[in-house]
């Protein structure tokens, strides 16, 4: 009866309390999931396989060597995935130089994974693009675990990303249509750009895929004393019932 009355509480409790290990999302950054704002500082929002939403926005460096401050820029989609648009050049409503690209400007993505639970572990796993034109060599960065939701990356550099939380892989030659793998670093954000330092690299971001590792019941779920008192009870009074029968 013992066995019973433990195993009766661990089903009663484990509604409120414990973990549950959650599977992989995609994100379709092509078409199909996606909406956007207008104008330079737009935001485009896509919902997963799963009904969970991912935020991106764009922001371009204010001058040509890439060591420049983050001015807001345009997110769009096109066919191959996202590009951006920076507001200082107007080439950048031609091809190539509409896609994500180090052509003068250093243009970046800032995704951000926007699920409404705090109880929630995630990571970015992979990213694909589809569409490239000269060479495709692709930095990423992953974390900002501190910075408040809807970060505005706005002034800051690059060199200042490792002080907010952020590690950075480099990719060469990414091939189009072909997962990349990321370290497991957990974090909100994910930045892409192309490579820092190099030139002549221009992609579409075509998808980002990650996966909630674990969900977390949040405490305030957990059963008020008195609910646990009487099934307490209840447990106790069946089991001197049963003894007295005995």
């Amino acid at each position: 009866m013992k066995k019973i009355i433990v195993a009766g509480i661990a089903i009663f409790c484990s509604g409120w309390i414990g973990s549950a290990v959650a599977g992989p999302i995609t994100w379709d950054t092509v078409s199909g999931t996606g909406s956007c704002t207008s104008g330079a500082g737009n935001s485009c929002t896509f919902t997963g396989n799963d009904g969970e939403i991912l935020k991106a926005r764009a922001y371009a460096t204010n001058n040509n060597s890439g060591t420049g401050a983050f001015k807001k820029a345009t997110l769009t989609i096109w066919d191959g995935g996202l590009g951006v648009k920076n507001p200082d050049s107007s080439n950048e409503n031609s091809n190539p130089n509409h896609a994500v690209d180090n052509n003068g400007r250093d243009d970046l993505v800032v995704f951000e994974y926007a699920s409404p639970s705090d109880f929630i572990t995630f990571e970015y796993t992979s990213f694909e693009i589809g569409w490239r034109y000269w060479d495709s060599d692709v930095s990423v960065w992953i974390g900002g675990e501190g910075l408040m939701a809807d970060y505005d990356f706005t002034s800051k550099k690059f060199s200042d990303l490792a002080s907010l939380g952020f590690t950075k892989f480099d990719f060469n030659d990414v091939p189009i249509n072909t997962q990349q793998n990321l370290a497991s670093y957990s974090g909100p954000y994910l930045i892409l750009a192309p490579k820092f330092g190099d030139s002549l690299d221009f992609i579409k971001i075509s998808q980002i895929n990650g996966e909630k590792t674990e969900v977390r019941f949040p405490p305030a779920e957990i059963p008020e004393p008195g609910s646990i008192a009487l099934f307490s009870a209840a447990l106790i009074g069946l089991w001197a019932n049963r003894r007295k029968r005995s």
